[in-house]
């Protein structure tokens, strides 16, 4: 291949992507957020640049758009393995959330030196995530009960059990809040660079407080490391394994997988246990993660990380890189309008707009070819003959079949 045809397919592959479902739905739906800002009486030049400016446009921002994504990204990994194998996980955050819950515990009252109470708490809400996603593999494998179904039902058990365990049985008598005593400092996942060491004031007499790099190092957790790690390690797992290969497939052609002898059980059974598993990783890291130092009442759930994962696993198209992208997408639209907020008296709300629309606009225009083709299939061939009835008895019952 010459280097102008490699040039042009790249040109192509470029105009593809602009011209694809992902590009049109975010534009289109950041225009209708621009007519919902001129409904409110605000200049959507100006609501987006105090957007942007939120977001991007100064170290603290950046920094802030870093910690909204960090859970966003990961649950959305943890959505993304179990929709690429054709599993719909709906339930990451029950899965999460009891992670959160039973890591934030060992955290806070394990007996342990701080580190290791740390790590203990970590790999406990990793477990506990695995063992809720498992739950829903055993229901469907055993009792025939949707996977759907059962794990976006399992949701409120976990809530629920969540916010009854914190409010009676570790709630802080002290604290206004209902929530948990505080986690130690030695037993918090802390920031990249501690603010108070030699390095932090370095960088600050070199690069200015401001500065993207001064603050994403000592405003940022090492949950930030654990996400990339995680990313590789799941690309790894696409595209070296056999596990990787097999729910690929499985989620193209489940049928095809079967006739290969693929199991389709214990395939649900690994893919809910990594799914599940990951949601308890970064909703543990979420609650042990500096700045944070309790575990309070309806925390997680206020969030919405879970659902706002679901979304930029489905703009991604289950893809890591595009997970990452998407999660920082939607990070930054978050962190943007509230200091949009600040600045102009917007509501923030206009982040959930602007949410909604890409997913719905996503959905579709990945709908139109899909419905064209039916159509296109059902029509049949434009000159081929029309059979009689009468001269083909069983026609009319192969065509409803």
């Amino acid at each position: 291949m010459t280097d102008s045809s490699r040039a042009g397919s790249a040109l192509g592959a470029a105009g593809r992507f602009i011209a694809g479902p992902i590009v049109v739905s975010v534009v289109l739906a950041l225009f209708i957020g621009a007519g919902f800002m001129l409904i409110a009486g605000v200049d959507p030049l100006s609501g987006y640049a105090a957007m942007l400016r939120g977001s991007f446009g100064s170290g603290p921002g950046f920094a802030n758009t870093l910690v909204r994504a960090i859970p966003i990204i990961g649950i959305g990994l943890a959505i993304a393995i179990a929709f690429r194998a054709g599993v719909l996980n709906l339930g990451t955050e029950g899965q999460a959330g009891l992670g959160a819950l039973a890591g934030g515990i060992v955290a806070i009252y394990a007996p342990l030196p701080g580190p290791l109470a740390l790590l203990c708490g970590v790999l406990i809400g990793v477990v506990v995530g695995a063992l809720w996603g498992l739950l829903a593999a055993l229901l469907q494998n055993l009792l025939g009960v949707p996977i759907l179904l059962s794990t976006l039902l399992l949701n409120y058990p976990a809530r629920y059990f969540s916010s009854w365990f914190i409010r009676f049985r570790l709630d802080e008598p002290t604290s206004d809040l209902v929530a948990s005593e505080q986690i130690r400092p030695e037993a918090q996942l802390g920031v990249l660079v501690p603010r108070n060491s030699g390095v932090a004031a370095s960088l600050r007499d070199s690069l200015g407080a401001q500065h993207p790099i001064t603050a994403v190092l000592t405003g940022v957790n090492w949950s930030l490391v654990v996400l990339i790690l995680v990313i590789a390690a799941v690309m790894f797992m696409n595209r070296r394994t056999k596990y990787g290969f097999e729910s690929g497939l499985s989620g193209l052609n489940p049928e095809f997988v079967r006739y290969g002898g693929v199991k389709p059980g214990p395939l649900v059974t690994r893919t809910m246990l990594l799914s599940g598993g990951l949601a308890g990783l970064f909703g543990t890291l979420l609650i042990v993660g500096a700045p944070n130092t309790r575990l309070i009442e309806g925390y997680f759930v206020g969030t919405n990380y879970a659902w706002t994962a679901l979304l930029v696993t489905l703009l991604a198209v289950y893809r890591p890189i595009g997970t990452a992208i998407a999660g920082l997408f939607f990070g930054a639209i978050m962190v943007g309008s509230d200091a949009m907020g600040r600045e102009l008296g917007l509501s923030p709300q206009i982040a959930g707009v602007i949410q909604a629309v890409v997913i719905i606009l996503l959905a579709y225009r990945v709908a139109l070819p899909i419905r064209a083709r039916k159509r296109r299939a059902d029509a049949g061939p434009p000159d081929a003959p029309v059979l009689q009835p009468s001269a083909q008895p069983g026609a009319e019952k192969e065509g409803e079949r």
